[in-house]
């Protein structure tokens, strides 16, 4: 109410001043450029090099706006993007007018290496708890494919965490996967992670831009107490077609795009299988038995005033996390739905819509039988707005999510639970304010709050905030602070004690029961230093209340029953990097702490506490990793080195065997074998640290095709990284062992 209230206002102010929308987009392939910076200068003030009256910097569509442009005055439009020509044109508005600009970029002429950035103004919210991850960024650390992939790049990162080298799981500064929100052209997805951990769905040649969210992210976010992963893919080439091939021990893949009509529509199509499993003997020594596979396309029309897009993102993982176990996970992933932004000058701000499915099952159990299966399948709208009172930009919006639970266990595991198959659909509405408020040139305050709501559970109030402050005026120095509650309707329970299960059982919270919800609370410094150098450091804390974990038996085995913790997580992290054409450095350190508390008769456990006080498995408390990369004569060298300190587990004590009395006879019956724990999470595993190498070069091999050629080690020096312990077997299973690799790839246009 009080938004529309304030659109007389806005009317009265919009009806004397103009309105600037620029879209960038690339003259190379027609595809929008996200992140270029625009620029509008009074008369002759850019010849002085002076200050700019409006600015702002394209978003994922290659779009931006500046509003308030006073009528009648000359201007100089500025639009520039590393690697391409500024472009520069005078513009004077008449009253009232919206003005949509297609500004087209063309590449920079010469050597790249010869491109000096001397100076980038860019609108900010602060990057606290924000991590901006570019296709150029995953393809600098080294993967056992041509090119790199997100979860390769994700894991190189301070305070993300993984168990192991396979299983398809991350915890983000102390929250558990199914905390976190992953996002693919604003499309939820569950588990894009394949259960080797080197990959995902998400490849660099399909990815235009990531924002990791490790914590503290805005109103336009709902339904997750950790972290967010927002994924926004690369639309096909809109001027030429181009495919290619490529192949290694690790997988195959390939890969396609072009325009279905030059400038307006395009196609992108990318698939892959794994291979490891046939080479990983011959290679390693060891058994491999992992299979993977993933496809995505996506469609775009591009339009005058509108941009849409149709996604589809196809994953199917399965296999044994424990070789020789005899255990099978599976896991897959459906999503398709589409995004349409519309900033015609009809609308007085842009609008945007998205709509699809998603659907996601895991199930683990034997090749003859599944034991245990747990599936979420969503239907989902959403429609985001933009407003303005006064100067305030505002952006809001509402959505509804209607989410199906499914979770079934076999007649032999339902003999050892007390649990009934779970089938239960609810619909989720939430609705989100979000403004950005500038009281100094300096100062950037970002309020906002959300609000969710089911038929089971009461309707919840998130309050956030986001700060930034540029104390010397520019964006080379910058102090921000974020912060709010977060809150989610859902919860996955899944047995950490045991590494080699990754089944997780989705499900609702039941009516009467509290919501899952967490305080975030992170202040950041960031420095830039010349034109390569960045600093950044933060420290942060995370409060979570009322957070599921299965209750502990003697049997290392999933419990569909749960007790309720509390965790705290706190920390801080430090991130170096530095950068010139020719050379990228990047060392990151990040010290955590995770501390969950429950009371021990809820958790069942064997500790004569009242309140228990426990680390996860999930702690890892110092984690050092380097990122470097070269290019010299056409060869691109790159290293990455990682170190973290071993996670808890829980130590055995002994074994015995237990009845089932009066089912079984003790005099007849000789029992089932039972493992007995000492202290939960008493024990620490040891350190862990890998290093990869990698070299690549490419070769014109005819005027439309190119070979790419790159070979590799994974675990150069053959570091014994202990994975799991299999205490009924006494098999000690480790991490990827010395993996060398050569991967070849031949590309056409």
């Amino acid at each position: 109410m009080l938004l529309f209230a304030a659109a007389g206002f806005e009317e009265a102010t919009a009806q004397e001043a103009g309105l600037i929308r620029v879209l960038a987009i690339s003259e190379s392939d027609g595809s929008p450029l996200a992140g270029a910076n625009v620029l509008l200068y009074r008369e002759s003030t850019r010849a002085q090099n002076g200050q700019p009256a409006f600015f702002c910097v394209t978003d994922r569509d290659g779009l931006c706006e500046m509003r308030n442009v006073p009528a009648g005055e000359t201007f100089e439009l500025a639009v520039s993007f590393i690697g391409h020509r500024t472009f520069v044109e005078e513009l004077v508005l008449e009253p009232g007018e919206r003005l949509i600009k297609r500004v087209e970029l063309q590449t920079e002429v010469g050597e790249f290496e010869e491109l000096v950035v001397r100076e980038q103004r860019q609108i900010t919210t602060g990057e606290v708890g924000v991590r901006r991850i570019t296709s150029t960024d995953i393809s600098r650390v080294p993967s056992p494919v041509a090119g790199g992939d997100l979860a390769t790049f994700l894991q190189t990162m301070p305070g993300i965490v993984s168990t192991g080298d396979r299983g398809g799981e991350l915890f983000i500064r102390g929250g558990t996967p199914d905390q976190n929100l992953v996002l693919v052209d604003n499309l939820p997805i569950i588990k894009p992670f394949h259960i080797s951990n080197l990959f995902s769905a998400f490849s660099d040649d399909v990815v235009q831009s990531v924002d990791l969210f490790a914590g503290g992210f805005d109103a336009t976010y709902s339904g997750a107490t950790s972290a967010v992963i927002d994924v926004g893919l690369r639309p096909g080439n809109m001027r030429n077609f181009r495919a290619s091939g490529a192949a290694s021990p690790y997988l195959v893949s390939l890969h396609a795009e072009g325009p279905l009509q030059r400038d307006r529509q395009s196609i992108l199509v990318k698939g892959r299988t794994s291979t490891i499993e046939q080479f990983g003997p011959t290679l390693t020594g060891q058994d491999i038995p992992i299979r993977f596979s993933d496809l995505v396309a996506r469609y775009t029309v591009q339009g005058n005033d509108i941009t849409c897009n149709i996604t589809g993102v196809f994953t199917r993982d399965e296999g044994e996390i424990v070789p020789g176990r005899e255990t099978d996970h599976s896991w897959s992933n459906t999503v398709i739905g589409g995004r349409c932004l519309g900033y015609s000058d009809f609308f007085n701000h842009p609008l945007e819509i998205s709509a699809g499915y998603t659907s996601y099952q895991n199930s683990e159990g034997t090749q003859e039988q599944t034991e245990r299966f747990s599936a979420i399948r969503q239907i989902y709208i959403n429609t985001d707005l933009q407003h303005q009172i006064g100067n305030i930009p505002v952006d809001f919006g509402f959505g509804v999510n209607i989410r199906t639970y499914d979770v079934e266990l076999s007649e032999r595991v339902r003999q050892f639970v007390s649990f009934e198959p779970l089938n239960r659909t609810i619909p989720i509405a939430h609705v989100y304010v979000n403004m950005e408020w500038t009281p100094l040139r300096t100062l950037t305050v970002q309020p906002g709050f959300v609000s969710q709501l089911t038929l089971d559970t009461p309707i919840t109030f998130e309050p956030r905030l986001r700060v930034s402050w540029q104390p010397d005026g520019t964006d080379r120095t910058q102090i921000s602070l974020a912060g709010g509650k977060y809150t989610q309707t859902h919860s996955g329970i899944s047995d950490e004690r045991d590494a080699g299960t990754v089944f997780t059982v989705l499900k609702p919270v039941e009516a009467g029961e509290p919501l899952p919800e967490a305080w975030h609370g992170i202040i950041a410094w960031q420095q830039r230093v010349g034109g390569g150098f960045t600093a950044n450091t933060e420290a942060f804390v995370k409060v979570h209340r009322n957070t599921p974990v299965s209750k502990w038996t003697p049997e290392a085995r999933l419990d569909i029953e749960t007790a309720l913790a509390d965790g705290l997580t706190y920390g801080f992290d430090l991130r170096l990097r530095y950068e010139t054409p020719r050379f990228f450095t990047s060392v990151g350190y990040g010290w955590t702490k995770v501390n969950y508390e429950a009371v021990s008769g809820d958790l069942g456990a064997w500790i004569e506490e009242a309140i228990f006080s426990y680390s996860p498995a999930h702690d890892q408390r110092h984690k050092i990793n380097a990122i470097t990369s070269y290019r010299y004569a056409g060869f691109t060298a790159s290293v990455s080195w990682e170190f973290g300190t071993g996670a808890p587990y829980t130590q055995i004590f002994g074994f015995d065997y237990s009845l089932r009395i009066p089912v079984e006879e003790p005099q007849t019956d000789p029992g089932t074998a039972r493992i007995l724990f000492s202290r939960p999470y008493g024990e620490r595993l040891p350190t862990y640290h890998r290093l990869d190498i990698a070299l690549e070069r490419a070769f014109r091999i005819a005027p439309s095709s190119e070979l790419e050629l790159s070979a590799g080690v994974i675990n150069v020096y053959n570091r014994k990284n202990i994975f799991n312990f299999d205490v009924a077997t006494l098999q000690r299973v480790d991490q990827t062992p010395l993996l060398p690799y050569m991967s070849v790839k031949l590309s056409f246009r």
